[in-house]
This record gives structure tokens, sequence and C-alpha cells, in this order.
């Protein structure tokens, strides 16, 4: 019982502690720490999730990378990634998974699943790469998101040494895998031979090939994650989290 006066600790117990004030300390009233299975966390700590938790860094870090998702999401999913025109209009255009392509005489549109020619029929291997990329590239995003949510709002310390270095892997990945498919399909589509035209009208802007928007979104999701993973690494070097 406390004397008139006195507050009881016991009747001030901090919110989300389990151990009491009162048995937690010591004979001499020393504290003793509250976490006994988590040496790295003090007697004034406690593990909770909190954007406060967070840098500036981490957090713009976390919104670049729902940002880079969204765009890896709309170029995989988009066949957009390259078109031809013809009399000032879009003659074909593909993407990742769909090729189609105008019937000018019936002005309709035909799509299907990659079909090079009759002469070279199957699926080149440039075109698989990408596709299985932009699988990957999915679901690497998915994991990636929620440990940079996990790691942004968790308290820091040396018991989650490993999360980082978890978490910088998944965001350099979401960089590397949009870049690999940028490369890939420059360098291997067939471009003016994938379907070509007999004749240029030069009283129209014709354009045999051109890369489309799903194949400059790809660009930018690279982009993007790349800032991500930058801004993760420059808070790590500026806070050092781990150091002894």
């Amino acid at each position: 019982m406390a004397s008139p006066g006195e507050i009881d600790l016991d009747d001030k117990q901090p919110h989300g502690y389990t151990v009491r004030p009162s048995e937690a300390r010591g004979p001499r009233g020393v504290n003793k720490p509250m976490f006994r299975g988590h040496p790295d966390l003090d007697d004034d700590s406690k593990v909770s999730f909190s954007c406060q938790n967070g840098t500036l860094f981490l957090k713009i870090s976390s919104a670049l990378m729902v940002f880079s998702f969204i765009l890896q999401t709309i170029a995989v999913g988009a066949p957009y990634w390259s078109a031809g025109w013809r009399r000032d209009k879009m003659s074909w255009h593909e993407g990742t998974w769909m090729t189609c392509y105008r019937l000018e005489m019936d002005n309709k549109w035909i799509c299907s699943s990659y079909d090079y020619s009759s002469d070279k029929p199957g699926v080149p291997g440039w075109y698989t790469f990408c596709q299985a990329m932009g699988l990957v590239s999915i679901v690497i995003f998915l994991p990636a998101l929620l440990i940079n949510f996990f790691y942004t709002m968790h308290p820091k310390g040396k018991m989650f040494r490993g999360l980082l270095k978890f978490n910088f892997v998944l965001t350099f990945a979401t960089a590397l895998i949009p870049l690999l498919m940028i490369i890939v399909w420059a360098a291997g589509h067939p471009r003016r031979d994938r379907f070509p035209i007999s004749y240029i009208d030069e009283d129209h802007d014709d354009d045999p090939f051109e890369f489309h928007f799903s194949f400059y979104f790809e660009i930018l999701a690279f982009l993007v994650s790349l800032a991500a993973f930058v801004l993760e690494i420059f808070d790590f070097r500026q806070n050092d989290y781990y150091s002894e």
C-alpha cells in the first residue's frame, strides 16, 4: 500500500507492458529488463508496430515501392510494350502476354498469344524470358512490400538484422527484374520485321515500330524501385542501427 500522497506504481502500469513496475525493480530499486527474451531492448522499450518507428527515408521508400508495384502490374498486364502505325492508325500492338493486329479491310482487331509467323512457329526465347520475368516480378513484389512495411514500422534492433538484409535483397530484386525485361525486350524484338509494312505512305506519319507506354512504365518501375533501394541504404548508413 502506498502512503497518502504517494502514487502506487502498480496502479499506474504503463499501457502495453505485461510486467508491473514493482515486479521489475530489484532489491535496491534497480529496474530489471522487462524483455528477458530480447536482450537488445531495454526496460523502456516495447515491441510494437508504429509509423513513428520509421524514418522519413523509410517512409518514402515504402511509398515508392507501392508506386513501383502499380507501374509493374500495369506494364506486365497491358499489351502495349511495342506498336506499329500505318496511315495515322495503330496497325498492331503487343505486350508480354498478347499480340493484336488490325485487319485493314474489315477494320477489326485480332488478338491472340504470340505467333511470329507461319515459317517460324512457336514463341522465341526472348519473349518467353520476358513472360517469365513478368510473373517473377509480381511474385517478388508482394513479399517485398510486406517486408518493407514490416521493417519500416518495426522497432530497429540487433535481433532484426536478418530482416534488414532480406528487405534489401527484395527491394533490389524489384529493380533488377524490370531492368532485365527492358534490356531483353529492346534487344530481342524483331522490330520492323515483326509486322512489316509493304510500303510507307508519305502523306501519313507511318511508323512500323515504336516502344509504347507499357515499355516506358517498365522503365519507370525500375527507376522508382532503384530509388527506394538507394533510400534504404542511405537510411541504414546514416542511422547505423546495429552499431555496438
